[in-house]
């Protein structure tokens, strides 16, 4: 990996402003309340669909929600009646996108950002499913998401305990651990979701640190990074970051700015502020 030449942008200087598609996506009518009144893991249904297709098919959308290691939660669409389509999946504020496959199936596993971690599916046509599960061991994890729609170039890099890039605590995409590095205390991991080759869908990536694991102390340095590309050298993008650490309210940062020309195309744009890093202090 190439490191920056080009200046980095602080992102308090830059102009912010609200990111339209990350945040007035219409979702389906479901019954949250419901939904809240069942058990955890429960399924929950919508009725946007008829129960029956001309097909024969059920088509009412379930969605199951399991919690796993990491304060992971893997979710499992069943939509017969929406195979080989994308859904967009909605979590606290967090969007993006996953096919559904030939059999009207969709299976993801996604990073938790609430204890009662409520997840929505929206399906082409309107219809969808939801499902709210139980996280206890969130506390355990401070976690940043970075997220945008279309292609940007974006990405998350955390350097952790002064690493350089391309060693091994450097963590982004190309070099992204498993949950199994957070639960063994060797440090973090980045989960990337969306539907790759999809015109303008959804995206996040997600860095999680076992913060409340390690018995060490160090600083975590996180930063969002922009690669100019050529099909968006010189074009106006948008993005948005979410930063939860234990103990405290989730906040979100939304970004607008327009990437250098294409004079710049493989350089990289460092944006400043847009998430803290971590100072971890021994205990």
């Amino acid at each position: 990996m190439k490191i920056p030449n080009v200046p980095a942008i602080d992102s308090e200087a830059a102009p912010v402003v609200a990111v339209p598609q990350l945040e007035d996506v219409p979702v389906p009518t479901v019954d949250l309340a419901a939904a809240d009144a069942a058990q955890s893991d429960s399924e929950v249904m919508t009725d946007a669909m008829p129960d029956v297709a001309e097909s024969g098919l059920v088509c009412v959308p379930d969605l199951n929600a399991e919690v796993i290691d990491a304060a992971m939660v893997s979710l499992v669409l069943d939509a017969p009646c929406s195979a080989n389509s994308v859904a967009t999946i909605h979590h606290q504020g967090m969007i993006f996108s996953t096919f559904v496959d030939e059999t009207g199936l969709a299976t993801i596993e996604v990073p938790a950002l609430a204890d009662n971690a409520v997840f929505i599916a929206e399906l082409p046509g309107g219809s969808g499913a939801a499902a709210i599960v139980t996280v206890p061991d969130l506390a355990n994890y401070d976690r940043a998401v970075l997220q945008w729609q279309g292609e940007t170039g974006l990405q998350i890099h955390a350097l952790e305990f002064g690493a350089a890039y391309e060693e091994d605590g450097h963590v982004w995409s190309a070099s992204s651990r498993s949950p199994e590095a957070a639960i063994n205390g060797e440090g973090g991991f980045l989960v990337s979701l969306g539907a790759d080759g999809v015109d303008n869908a959804y995206y996040a990536e997600v860095y999680t640190f076992p913060s409340g694991m390690l018995a060490g102390s160090g600083e975590v340095e996180i930063s969002v990074e922009a690669e100019i590309l050529p099909t968006t050298c010189g074009r106006e993008i948008s993005a948005q970051t979410i930063q939860l650490a234990p103990g405290s309210v989730p906040y979100a940062l939304d970004l607008t700015m327009t990437l250098p020309g294409c004079e710049a195309v493989g350089e990289f744009l460092v944006l400043k502020n847009m998430l803290e890093s971590l100072t971890l202090a021994s205990r």
